[in-house]
């Protein structure tokens, strides 16, 4: 079945385009953007240059960004006749998007800007269709999950927090990093890490553990925490354990977690470092836990605004 809307009634698509719009549809003869229009993920598609826009009510608002195109087909570069080479392009396009809405899901690939390549992943099967973006690391990242290599997934994993929420290139995240990371990016990186540990690992599932542990969600009072609660938490999750001997507790190092589907849910990711920015660019003090643990506020106040980040995405 081809669903592609360039084959259907072009008069359709410009009494669309003129309603939504509020343009008269004489706008719009000779126009050959209509070509291009997906309704099924409201996105249009310029045959000339096969820059991607979205319309407002496009699942892909946030996985599309101005400026991006289509990846070129190599083997159409070396067609010469320009006009030639645009409409075989644009074949491929169809030929692509009507595979991808025939079987409910797949990939478009793009090029930003910047010439970045990024791929668009797309699922219109689940009841809220799914349109999210993969530069190449988090390609990186989603080929690590599925493989299982939890330990390398939980570096590339702060790898990653730091390419997308370190605007400043400082090399960690400062408190303005943790309440403004970006969601697209955030919800793409949980949904990698859920769907590979079947719901196991992930920001959402350790939110959700947080929470119920005792700690409150307010980024704006960083100094409004219960450290009782706090270790609940860590403990729960297995970032700390206690001595056999003298029943002092300590941080489980990095490299002892456990990188597997044995490890207690919310284990991964650790984000050992996420604590640094705080660390570097906020006051704090070293808490006296019961059990000798040693935590400083910075600790707690990086979680604190991680998750309270997670929850404001809508995870």
């Amino acid at each position: 079945m081809n669903r592609y809307v360039g084959d259907n009634s072009p008069e359709d698509v410009v009494d669309f385009y003129g309603e939504l719009l509020g343009i008269a549809p004489e706008y719009f003869e000779g126009q050959k953007l209509y070509r291009g229009y997906i309704k099924d993920i409201e996105i249009t598609v310029n045959p000339d240059n096969l820059e991607i826009y979205t319309w407002p009510n496009s699942p892909c608002g946030d996985a599309i960004k101005d400026g991006d195109r289509l990846k070129i087909d190599a083997l159409n570069q070396e067609i010469e006749d320009d006009r030639i080479r645009k409409d075989a392009q644009f074949t491929t396009f169809k030929n692509q998007i009507n595979t991808l809405l025939n079987e409910g899901f797949g990939t478009l690939e793009l090029v930003d800007v910047g010439g970045q390549v990024a791929r668009v992943e797309i699922n219109l099967l689940r009841p809220e269709k799914i349109c999210y973006r993969q530069p190449e690391s988090l390609q990186s990242l989603e080929q690590m999950l599925g493989n299982k290599k939890w330990k390398e997934a939980d570096r590339k994993t702060y790898q990653i927090l730091l390419e997308f929420g370190d605007k400043g290139r400082k090399g960690y995240l400062d408190v303005e990093s943790l309440r403004n990371f970006p969601c697209p990016e955030l919800k793409v990186i949980d949904m990698l890490w859920r769907e590979a540990s079947g719901d196991r690992f992930g920001f959402q599932v350790q939110k959700e553990i947080y929470t119920e542990t005792g700690n409150e969600l307010n980024p704006e009072n960083l100094r409004k925490y219960d450290l009782d609660s706090y270790i609940h938490f860590i403990d729960l999750i297995r970032w700390i354990e206690t001595g056999s001997e003298d029943g002092k507790e300590s941080w489980r190092p990095n490299d002892k977690l456990t990188f597997s589907l044995e490890a207690p849910e919310g284990h991964l990711p650790r984000l050992n470092d996420l604590d640094r920015g705080l660390k570097i660019e906020e006051s704090g003090f070293q808490l006296n836990s019961p059990n000798s643990l040693p935590l400083t506020t910075q600790e707690i106040q990086a979680r604190h605004l991680f998750y309270s980040r997670v929850e404001a995405c809508g995870l």
